[in-house]
């Protein structure tokens, strides 16, 4: 598993640098995601070290958003004044996340109903 996560954190770190170098306003974690996505899509899929450690991550992906989350509530007051936008735009993006989500699940599936009952 270690392999896996030096495997990670090297992608992880190409996206930093490539950021900073190219002065993108994309994250570097996005940056280094997409590098990640492209070298496995030239090598046809993982290596057994990287399933098995992303696999363990997402796991436990809930546990990541948890600081975020904490921090949320220590806003200064003048944010906080915007808790019904935050919180509407916040469930409106969860809902057409999911529905994105399953249109797409359901696109790249090749498994397409014909609409009939």
């Amino acid at each position: 598993m270690l392999k896996g996560l030096i495997v990670l954190l090297f992608f992880q770190l190409c996206g930093e640098t490539l950021v900073a170098l190219l002065h993108s306003p994309i994250p570097g974690p996005v940056a280094g995601m997409l590098l990640l996505w492209l070298a496995l899509a030239l090598k046809g899929g993982p290596s057994k070290d990287v399933d098995d450690i992303s696999h363990g991550l997402i796991q436990y992906l809930s546990l990541f958003f948890l600081p975020a989350g904490v921090g949320l509530f220590f806003l200064p007051d003048s944010i906080q004044r915007y808790w019904p936008a935050v919180l509407a735009a916040m469930v409106a993006g969860t809902f057409i996340s999911m529905l994105f989500s399953g249109w797409l699940m359901k696109r790249l599936s090749g498994k397409h109903s014909s609409g009939s009952a």
